[in-house]
């Protein structure tokens, strides 16, 4: 599945949903249900290995800008459904990028892809 939302783009085999919409911002809740996330990093990061892991991850948020010239948004990694919760929370510049979460047997996936353009 593919939600999209003018310059920002997620792949998707988990629901998503719309928690906080206002003039500028839009946050969606994406649930994974207590899994391990593995956040895979591009190998341009030379002092890390290929991934980050994070266990017990009720839940993903992501609020970005629906501005046409703010492409930052955060990502927050959940231990419960409340936002002060967090595990982690991250930036992310998608203009040439887009998010990339899939259902694996043991575990959650998280990738940042390059956009292709045309």
């Amino acid at each position: 599945m593919k939600y999209k939302k003018g310059n920002f783009c997620i792949e998707h085999d988990f629901e998503i949903r719309t928690v906080r919409e206002d003039k500028y911002d839009i946050d969606l809740f994406i649930p994974i249900e207590d899994r391990t996330l593995n956040l895979y990093l591009d190998h341009e990061i030379d002092y890390l290995d290929t991934r980050l892991q994070f266990s017990m991850v009720k839940g993903i948020i992501i609020r970005f800008c629906t501005l046409g010239e703010h492409n930052t948004c955060t990502i927050h990694l959940l231990r419960n459904i409340d936002i002060h919760s967090a595990i982690v929370n991250f930036e992310m510049d998608y203009s040439k990028h887009f998010i990339v979460i899939k259902d694996k047997k043991y575990f959650v996936e998280m990738r940042f892809m390059n956009k292709i353009y045309e």
